[in-house]
């Protein structure tokens, strides 16, 4: 069971002036809380994948790309009308956290309260990010070529 903490000094930046647009690309990060290695298992990195289906379904986003590393989550998606990014975040992140509970039989998992996010202003802001998240794995040493890791998801054809 992990042990709260107060939150990081000057993580209330992160939501200071936070930016919500319909129709706008975000790049966003958030991680497990205290760097938990949760995302290990296929059933439960579908999860994640399964809320994000889900929150395309109800025209809250369209996914461009989303990336599961272990302990965080890479996800690039265009906002649309119903839901502000907060709104989707806390969307994500709580029905996520009940359903990776169930998952592994556990009473206590967290994501971190804060994420990070940034406004992708053109094309090529944003293959460079989708390129950045692609070669993660790569660079944390999971695998030897970025298509090698199974726990991503993208609506371009990057190679498979």
């Amino acid at each position: 069971m992990p042990t709260y903490k107060k939150p990081v000094r000057g993580s209330r930046q992160l939501r200071k002036h936070r930016y919500s647009q319909a129709g706008e690309v975000y790049f966003i990060t958030t991680s497990c809380f205290n760097k938990q290695k949760v995302f290990l298992k296929k059933e439960v990195v579908q999860i994640v994948f399964d809320t994000i289906d889900w929150l395309e379904q109800k025209k809250h986003i369209e996914c461009y790309f989303a990336m599961v590393m272990p302990d965080h989550l890479h996800i690039v998606f265009q906002l649309l009308d119903k839901k502000t990014l907060s709104e989707v975040m806390k969307s994500l992140k709580g029905f996520t956290g009940k359903r990776i509970k169930e998952c592994l039989k556990i009473t206590t998992f967290a994501w971190q309260e804060q994420f990070r996010d940034h406004l992708i202003r053109d094309d090529e802001g944003l293959v460079e990010i989708i390129k950045y998240c692609l070669y993660n794995p790569v660079r944390a040493g999971q695998v030897a070529t970025p298509l090698d890791y199974p726990f991503w998801t993208s609506k371009f054809n990057l190679g498979q």
